[in-house]
């Protein structure tokens, strides 16, 4: 992975006027990372209902979270999505600097004024046109999928787009919270399942459509609840 950072360096300076927003970095970021979970001997990653995806335009990616490897396991499905991602993410050295050009948002979890900023900046990338992607759940959950926060959905609301559920499913037995160790090669299930279309996200809840997205995330589920 390593080599990723000059290179996409590059790429960046190479495409910055044609591409303000940073959506062609992205798109190049996570077809190289998707090229290194192909090749990696640690994990394999299965990828189901990518038709799901929206072709173009901005909406909202919702997943449960397992794993630091979610991130990863995101990145396989090649959009252009920015990421809504812990703030210490974006200080780690080479990878948190990548993070910043992808223009990706930061938000320090428990914070409300961080979350209120965070949230206006998804605003903005909703309006733009680009996709945000987001785990709502706000915190780390291997063994089962804890109740999904608001402000997901109070979001894809206030632009009216679409909302796409994505299940991870592996991730969280391949790579446990508070542990370095990887033992074996583990199957990663990353199931894109039927979006919540504009029209029904403009009409329901945001708490109704957070429940909506979980249920359809639990019922995806080939292990327990």
């Amino acid at each position: 992975m390593l080599p990723l950072f000059p290179v996409a360096w590059v790429f960046e300076k190479l495409t910055a006027q044609r591409d303000p927003v940073r959506a062609r970095l992205r798109a190049f970021v996570s077809t190289w990372v998707s090229a290194y979970a192909r090749l990696t001997p640690l994990y394999r990653f299965h990828i189901e209902g990518r038709s799901h995806l929206p072709a173009t335009g901005s909406y909202v990616l919702i997943a449960n979270h397992e794993s630091g490897l979610d991130v990863l396991s995101m990145l396989t499905l090649r959009t252009p999505a920015r990421f809504l991602a812990e703030s210490w993410m974006f200080e780690v050295p080479l990878a948190g600097a990548l993070f910043r050009r992808c223009r990706h948002i930061p938000v320090k979890v428990g914070d409300r004024d961080s979350g209120r900023a965070a949230l206006e900046e998804v605003a903005r990338a909703l309006a733009e046109g680009s996709p945000v992607a987001i785990f709502p759940e706000g915190r780390l959950s291997p063994d089962g999928i804890a109740a999904f926060r608001p402000g997901a959905f109070v979001a894809a609301k206030r632009a009216c787009v679409p909302i796409v559920p994505v299940l991870l499913e592996g991730a969280g037995q391949a790579w446990r919270p508070g542990t370095m160790v990887v033992e074996g090669r583990h199957e990663i299930r990353i199931a894109v399942l039927e979006p919540i279309a504009a029209a029904q996200v403009a009409e329901a809840s945001a708490q109704a459509l957070s429940e909506l997205a979980r249920e359809r995330i639990l019922g995806a589920r080939r292990s327990g609840a």
